[in-house]
């Protein structure tokens, strides 16, 4: 170890490095020993902390080393927060050290790991074999602090770079759409007070004295367990706390409110130590991953066509205000645009651009966000010549054989007809006095 500085210092100059997407710590302040490693959520919204620092004091859940953990109140309604891993775990996944999400997206490992294509559970910073045994895990995270005190330690930054070099959220569209990051406030409700397992139960007796520091004993009447798959559930319980109270909600023996009660007791089933090693790692125990990758799969997405010669893209719901130069200005980022054919009576347009890259980086880019003048637009692949033949083929072939069906449905000729035409007197031979000889 280099003399004159400590440990919290090099991994502060590992954190600063260009890139990188760690937290910056307070002027004065050494990261892992004088300040945590943790997100802008854990902190609350109180500008002014008081945390209570206890040096050596834990067990990191992933190392099992000894580290520096820190404490401390959120909010006036909010529970106590305590940091459960060490901070250069913390650092070689650039997760928060109290609520293990990413530091950048605010979302589990597991679904920013499979979002960007690269990471797995068993393996670590580098692609390095995660260790099982105790004496591998001693070993492989001392060699991962000193390479983090040495600064040669790229952790999540060299892990999860893309082939382009680019820097992480350049082009994973469903990371920024999941994130919760972009929310105009924070999701504080990570921070709410735990759920009072005796209230569950049906047995707590502080509720009674309104001395129960838990939900919802202490007036606190929000149940994220339930937020995100029983919507018709949540909307009973919190209707009932607030016209009956907690007390009563509490002794209800009706088969709704133990439906309820049995959901709760589902969503706090588990080991705590089991449920930290799979956020962190990224398994698929991780419950709350799979709720969200089941969520990016669902997002929509605008798939290119497999003809390759399809350049263009078709914009709709066009307004008399929006021009040419309009449109321009909306698409010309993205690549040498050929022509905008503007169709005022369809109000749409169509524009084609040089390049098939370009073109799929727009539609990729702009799917379901284009805005012209605060006119939201539809946007859509143009069809390709092979499938307007395609089409004009199979119209074609249908008009026939619909032709074909009517003329095999028409009914036989009246009397007085030949061959399914009429004869008119002037074509009746014997009309005009004309015999027909035998």
């Amino acid at each position: 170890m280099s003399l004159g500085r400590t440990s919290a210092d090099m991994m502060a100059e590992a954190a600063a490095r260009p890139g990188s997407k760690l937290a910056k710590t307070p002027e004065g302040l050494r990261l892992g020993e004088d300040f945590p490693f943790v997100c802008e959520v854990c902190l609350g919204p109180n500008p002014y902390l008081r945390m209570i620092k206890m040096p050596n004091s834990r067990e990191c859940k992933i190392s099992g080393r000894p580290y520096t953990a820190f404490r401390w109140q959120p909010g006036s309604e909010a529970r106590y927060k305590e940091t459960i891993i060490a901070a250069e775990v913390a650092i070689a996944k650039n997760v928060c050290q109290v609520c293990l999400m990413d530091m950048e997206y605010n979302l589990p490992v597991a679904v920013r790991d499979q979002l960007m294509g690269s990471g797995s559970a068993d393996r670590g910073v580098n692609g390095v074999q995660m260790p099982t045994s105790d004496v591998n895990k001693e070993f492989y995270w001392a060699n991962q602090r000193q390479s983090l005190e040495q600064g040669t330690l790229q952790g999540f930054q060299e892990l999860n770079s893309n082939a382009d070099g680019k820097s992480i959220g350049h082009s994973f569209e469903k990371l920024a759409a999941l994130s919760r990051n972009n929310t105009s406030t924070p999701y504080y409700d990570r921070n709410l007070p735990k759920l009072c397992s005796f209230w569950v139960r049906q047995s707590c007796t502080r509720v009674v004295n309104n001395s129960c520091p838990y939900r919802p004993c202490c007036g606190t009447f929000r149940f994220p367990e339930l937020a995100s798959t029983h919507q018709e559930l949540l909307s009973t319980l919190v209707r009932r706390l607030h016209m009956d109270g907690a007390v009563s909600v509490m002794r209800d023996t009706s088969d709704e409110m133990e439906e309820i009660r049995e959901t709760l007791r589902d969503s706090q089933r588990g080991s705590r130590n089991d449920a930290i090693r799979a956020r962190y790692h990224g398994t698929k125990e991780d419950k709350l991953a799979q709720k969200y990758l089941e969520k990016a799969q669902n997002m929509p997405e605008l798939t290119p066509p497999e003809d390759e010669g399809v350049c263009s893209l078709w914009v709709g719901g066009l307004t008399p205000s929006i021009t040419q130069q309009d449109i321009k200005d909306a698409f010309y980022s993205f690549g040498e645009i050929l022509e905008i054919k503007l169709m005022s009576e369809r109000r749409c347009a169509l524009v084609t651009f040089s390049l098939r890259r370009s073109a799929e980086e727009a539609a990729k880019s702009l799917y379901r966000k284009l805005s012209i003048k605060g006119t939201a637009l539809k946007l859509w692949w143009a069809k390709s010549q092979l499938s307007k033949d395609n089409e004009e083929a199979s119209a074609y072939l249908s008009g026939a054989a619909a032709a074909t069906a009517s003329a095999a449905a028409m009914p036989p000729p009246p009397p007085g007809s030949a061959g399914g035409r009429m004869l008119y007197p002037s074509m009746n031979p014997n009309q005009m006095g004309a015999t027909v000889r035998e």
